[in-house]
């Protein structure tokens, strides 16, 4: 690090670790070591699988017991769970690919990609589910539901189960950021209402004499699918189209490589994320009369305060001498800060 810098190592941790501190700051990428990413990533997604087969297995039984149109949606929706379950179990592992020489940049969308596949596998449920709730709405007198105080025990120990997990996918999501685990957690968040309101449905559709309730109730989760859809849909198309990191983690990193007062400005700052990493690129403006030895401990020494921070972080700076107007790169890129 520069001797003129004048940011302490201690000052750096902070920032490094202020991810588990500032909640506007959890859960990004790139904050934790790919290493310690990988394996919290592999066990995360390796539970969710586990799981997700024990539910929808679990689930049919249930729904060829009772024959509820609710349990046939949470049904459903615990099997799209355990598909998407497994699409994030392979993705996490491939994304962590070391790059090779045709693909620089490594293989970190690999996570966005699987969230994409869990789209079309809850637009797909969802439209059967609203097939189904149709069919059962139509009849006047509704449908029998069987067996409806044991269904009820086994969609609570489901529930608590359900919960477990998403607990779990927290923290792994708010240590990793993956985009993987968030696709998975959306699932199972809404299993767990699902749960809830097929609990509700049953209940009133077998003790009351509102017997669709059952199948309002999966018409709600099939909307519910829908909306999961668009909440993942969301996570995966800021990666897939390079957004930019939030205004808070961009500040972050100017400060970060001004910290030494030698380099007077930070321009053409880019930033994208790839799974649970950065890659990071900016010009910094510095003195014209430093040599070029000097730059380069300058240059070396703000992707050391970078890399503290964001350690799964490619960091790329290029200097450049104060007070010279001429831009770098195509104009059709030199967008607004």
């Amino acid at each position: 690090m520069s001797a003129n810098s004048d940011i302490s190592e201690s000052d750096l941790k902070a920032v490094a670790d202020d991810r588990f501190d500032q909640p506007n700051r959890r859960g990004r990428p790139g904050r934790l070591p790919p290493d310690h990413s990988t394996i919290i990533t592999r066990r995360i997604t390796a539970l969710a699988v586990g799981l997700g087969v024990v539910m929808a297995v679990g689930k049919f039984f249930l729904w060829s017991e009772t024959g509820s149109v609710g349990v046939l949606a949470s049904l459903v929706h615990s099997a799209l769970d355990m598909f998407g379950a497994i699409a994030s179990f392979v993705a996490v592992r491939f994304a962590a690919r070391k790059p090779n020489s045709d693909y620089r940049f490594g293989f970190g969308k690999a996570e966005s990609f699987s969230a994409v596949f869990q789209v079309c596998l809850i637009v797909l449920g969802a439209a059967h589910l609203l097939q189904e709730v149709f069919g059962h709405i139509g009849h006047s007198h509704g449908h029998g539901i069987s067996q409806t105080g044991p269904a009820i025990m086994v969609l609570i120990i489901f529930i608590a189960l359900t919960l477990w997990l998403i607990i779990a996918q927290s923290w792994a999501i708010r240590a990793t950021g993956s985009i993987a685990v968030r696709g998975d957690r959306a699932h199972y968040i809404a299993d767990l209402l699902a749960n809830i309101f097929v609990i509700i449905g049953i209940a009133v559709a077998s003790y009351t004499p509102f017997a669709w309730a059952d199948a309002l109730v999966g018409g709600l989760m099939a909307l519910w699918l829908l909306y999961t859809a668009f909440k993942i849909a969301q996570l995966a198309w800021g990666q897939l189209m390079d957004r930019e990191l939030n205004p808070d983690e961009r500040r972050t990193i100017e400060r970060l490589a001004m910290a030494d007062p030698q380099v007077r400005a930070v321009t053409d700052l880019r930033t994208r994320a790839a799974g649970p990493h950065l890659h990071i690129q900016m010009r910094l403006d510095l003195d014209e009369t430093l040599t070029l030895s000097e730059t380069h401990d300058l240059i070396l020494a703000a992707e050391q305060r970078i890399t503290v921070a964001f350690p799964a972080a490619d960091v790329l700076i290029y200097p450049h001498p104060a007070g010279c107007g001429h831009s770098h790169g195509n104009a059709l890129f030199h967008t607004p800060a």
